[in-house]
């Protein structure tokens, strides 16, 4: 009888983390977040074309739109604060699950400032206060790439900058800024045209990035993430 009662408990505890197990095996190699730009219905909105591109590259890539509000007007700055936290959970949350997949991060517009601001930092108006990025260091280890496509953060001279802008956008970080850490492991586009990211005056140009940079957002991707 105790060599049964044994048995049973072993059993128990074999099985009890079955669940953790199936979870595993369930994550894909690579992972896309997208965080969509402003007023657009919840989903992945303009960032949806870079993610199929890298789903294309990549068979059997996964991803999850990042759920905020993305609202404009009065309610932006509290959209902002809303969404750098989204970015962060859903990002820690995937992490913890799949520890061994490699995650990439796209956000464009009021996404990409998300995105920026989750990853490198504040202050950001009345959106965000501290100048910490709240990301924790050992998610952020597992995010290969970011890419950000019209970001309102934008400003001239940072290493990781694309495009023909020369202004900042109107949200822009201030002059010397340096993401800390993920500076290697970004790429914003931006082209002077943009009244977002830049000061230019052609808002049609703001939804061209993917057309314009996606396949050399593609290979920054695919170097950062190598093959898997």
């Amino acid at each position: 009888m105790k060599f049964s009662t044994t048995l049973l408990f072993l059993s128990g505890a074999l099985a009890a983390p079955s669940g953790d197990i199936e979870a595993r095996q369930s994550c894909a190699k690579v992972h896309v977040f997208g965080a969509r730009e402003s007023t657009v219905p919840q989903g992945y909105g303009s960032s949806q074309a870079m993610i199929q591109l890298i789903q294309g590259a990549y068979p059997g890539t996964t991803s999850e739109a990042i759920v905020y509000p993305a609202a404009g007007g009065n309610a932006y700055g509290s959209s902002v604060t809303a969404g750098i936290k989204a970015v962060v959970d859903q990002v820690s949350a995937y992490a913890k699950q799949c520890p061994d997949s490699a995650l990439v991060v796209v956000g464009y517009s009021q996404g990409a400032q998300i995105t920026d601001d989750a990853f490198c930092g504040g202050p950001d108006g009345s959106s965000m206060s501290g100048t910490a990025a709240p990301i924790p260091a050992d998610v952020g280890a597992k995010v290969k790439a970011i890419i950000l496509m019209g970001d309102p953060r934008n400003v001239p001279g940072l290493p990781y900058n694309v495009g023909t802008a020369k202004a900042g956008g109107f949200a822009a970080r201030p002059s010397g800024f340096q993401c800390p850490v993920y500076s290697d492991r970004i790429k914003s586009y931006c082209d002077s045209q943009d009244p977002y990211c830049s000061n230019g005056n052609d808002a049609q140009h703001h939804q061209q990035y993917v057309q314009i940079y996606g396949q050399q957002a593609l290979a920054f991707v695919k170097q950062k993430v190598g093959s898997v």
